[in-house]
């Protein structure tokens, strides 16, 4: 209750951090698992995962002065593992964070998919070509991280039916795409 208003959002990001961590650990064991083995699935609403990792993105963007809008067209329910669709969100999110400076990222969700759509700088065909390699980051100023995420989240999305679509324009933005399986519907 003391702590001041910039220690509470430094408190909640660490929060927020050690939860992808969790939630990548989590991804990266599923990964490990022999794709004989049965993920373990639930049903869940897939605003609530959508709203969570928007709030976790939400600060980094404010401060850059980019908008950040949710367009609900279809509130789903899946019956699927919720820390899969966390992470690729995760990584999605965070990607347009990270490479939109001016504009928006504007997030979808419909009722067979989400949809991120930014601002930003985009990709030419040839990033856009290797996005989903590991360790491949495209030859641009802003080098973060080791470029695994992308393609953790398609391997992700392969593993539970929704195959990770994006398109991209440099300097227009990146549009990404998860749809889901028919047989992840919740009945």
């Amino acid at each position: 209750d003391g702590l001041s208003a910039r220690s509470r959002r430094s408190l909640t990001r660490i929060q927020d951090a050690t939860e992808s961590m969790e939630s990548l650990m989590s991804a990266l064991l599923l990964l490990a698992r022999d794709s004989d083995v049965a993920l373990e699935t639930e049903d869940f609403d897939v605003r609530e995962v959508v709203e969570h990792e928007m709030d976790k993105v939400r600060p980094s963007l404010e401060d850059k002065g980019v908008a950040l809008a949710l367009d609900v067209q279809a509130e789903p329910v899946l019956h699927a593992p919720p820390r899969v669709l966390q992470v690729i969100l995760c990584n999605l999110l965070s990607n347009a964070a990270r490479f939109t400076d001016a504009g928006a990222v504007h997030v979808r969700l419909l009722q067979d998919r989400v949809e991120i759509e930014d601002t930003g700088i985009g990709m030419d065909a040839a990033a856009l070509a290797r996005a989903f390699e590991p360790f491949y980051r495209a030859s641009i100023e802003q080098q973060v991280g080791p470029g695994l995420g992308l393609s953790i989240a398609q391997r992700l999305g392969q593993r539970c039916g929704w195959p990770l679509q994006l398109t991209s324009v440099p300097g227009k933005g990146t549009r990404a795409c998860i749809p889901f399986g028919a047989g992840n519907r919740a009945q």
